[in-house]
């Protein structure tokens, strides 16, 4: 099954090529409300791609924040099917992550999911990010794909809290 072949009412491919997966409505609040799979990073096409298709199905957006180190240069404003949508790039966002925003206020966060991913990993991803019961966190869900590669690397767990006190460059006073 290949990325325009996903589940017919879980994700939609169009013609502009957008891979997106979103969650019902009624699905619950997690860190992400479904997922995205571009094939470049190149922001002007990607982006527009995303926001035409999710104008078709969950109307128009008016604002997408995305990890400036995650993608290259953009332009600060589309104007997608009439709309304006403001583009705002941030060092602080997940670089895993973009998020959108409707007219209401209402914001939606999409699951980035790395453009030279795998067919199978990448459908897989896209179906666990849109379940209406995920909960997992963007990290997890990129590290549970099948075949996957974690994103960053685990760090070890330490002993204690004091251990990590210390390795935050807290000082412990040795009682004498």
């Amino acid at each position: 099954m290949g990325p325009d072949q996903l589940n017919p009412g879980t994700a939609q491919a169009t013609s502009a090529g957008a891979c997106v997966a979103v969650k019902p409505e009624t699905g619950m609040r997690g860190f992400v409300d479904g997922a995205w799979w571009p094939r470049s990073v190149s922001p002007t096409t990607e982006f527009t791609a995303l926001l035409t298709a999710l104008a078709a199905t969950r109307g128009p957006m008016t604002r997408l924040a995305y990890n400036l180190a995650a993608w290259e240069p953009a332009p600060r404003k589309l104007r997608i099917e009439g709309h304006q949508v403001r583009l705002e790039g941030f060092h602080t966002l997940d670089q895993h992550t973009v998020s959108l925003t409707d007219p209401s206020g209402h914001r939606m966060v999409l699951l980035v999911i790395p453009a030279d991913t795998t067919e199978l990993r990448g459908n897989a991803v896209l179906t666990r990010a849109s379940e209406p019961d995920n909960l997992a966190t963007p990290h997890d869900l990129l590290a549970d794909a099948p075949n996957s590669v974690p994103a960053v690397a685990p760090q070890p767990t330490e002993a204690s809290p004091e251990a990590r006190w210390e390795t935050d460059g807290g000082h412990l006073l040795a009682v004498r």
